[in-house]
């Protein structure tokens, strides 16, 4: 039976798509499509590409000449319950975490989650105001499928993170990832990764950028392609059937034509210094799991 037995459990905005598409490239690894099925994340049900472990695996079917088999997932890590979903199917998988300065990491996923619909707040210090309502489920955006994703104070704590993972994998079945090294030298993290998965370096140098910061140039088009009429969808959904093919590649089309290069996000110097204090004892709890000390990601 083809199994997946890599995953790529997050976090979002630290470089995971760009990482996917340069495995991708392997003649050994093949992430599937979708790369983010969100299958075991039981408690983002609303967001899973398949509902069932038949169709999951059939995301992978045909790919027995691969050694490695990836899902890139990338809130599996956030999950409550994914990464131990994970190890029940498979113990022996391997997984590949990737982390960021959740100063940088919190405000561009912000960003993201605005151009995908699943945030209706277009200010980031009204986000973060709201986020004691939206634990209560009110303030809800009409389009959000998974609440759980608009807790900023929460979705960048990989101190914790880790340690759930930890309690399922041991660390040897773990890589774990830090953007600044991958910004610095893309080659390196991918041989790394590469070494970590037991695979040959195939020699690769060209690494191009993926999942640059976006916005939509228009909101209408970007409205009708990520929550596209319930008749298009089932017409797409037919045509997949027929084609028997996990995509059709139109909703990307489009959705690249309408994107351009947002600027980075510029935090006030109260929003700088709440995440600081949000975040401080994880980033503290972080140093002390991988023994490497990150306290300068904190200083505003």
């Amino acid at each position: 039976m083809v199994k997946p037995n890599f995953f790529i459990v997050g976090g979002p905005k630290c470089g995971t798509t760009a990482m996917a598409s340069y495995l991708q490239t392997h003649k050994d690894i093949y992430i599937c499509e979708p790369k983010e099925p969100n299958f075991f994340a039981d408690d983002l049900e609303n967001i899973k590409f398949v509902p069932t472990l038949d169709e999951y695996l059939n995301l992978f079917k045909g790919k027995t000449d691969k050694k490695v088999l990836g899902d890139a997932s990338i809130f599996y890590m956030f999950s409550d319950s994914a990464i131990e979903n994970i190890y029940k199917y498979n113990k022996e998988a391997k997984l590949l975490v990737m982390i960021r300065n959740p100063l940088e990491m919190v405000p561009s996923f912000h960003a993201q989650i605005l151009f995908t619909m699943e945030e209706d707040q277009e200010d980031f210090d009204r986000a973060l105001e709201l986020e004691s309502a939206r634990i209560s489920r009110k303030r809800i955006p009409k389009y959000n499928r998974a609440p759980k994703l608009l807790q900023y104070s929460n979705i960048a704590k990989y101190g914790d993170q880790l340690e759930k993972i930890y309690k399922f994998f041991p660390k040897e079945q773990v890589k774990v990832l830090v953007f600044d090294d991958f910004k610095i030298n893309n080659r390196n993290a991918y041989v790394e990764v590469l070494n970590f998965l037991e695979l040959e370096d195939d020699g690769k140098t060209e690494f191009e950028k993926v999942n640059e910061a976006k916005e939509a140039k228009s909101k209408f088009l970007n409205k009708f392609i990520n929550r596209p009429p319930q008749f298009t969808m089932n017409i797409a959904k037919g045509v997949r059937k027929i084609l028997n093919v996990p995509r059709l590649g139109v909703k990307s089309y489009f959705s690249k034509l309408n994107r351009k290069k947002a600027a980075k996000p510029v935090l006030s110097e109260n929003t700088l210094n709440y995440l600081i204090d949000i975040y401080r004892e994880d980033v503290t709890k972080l140093s002390k799991i991988l023994n490497r000390d990150l306290s300068h990601w904190l200083k505003n």
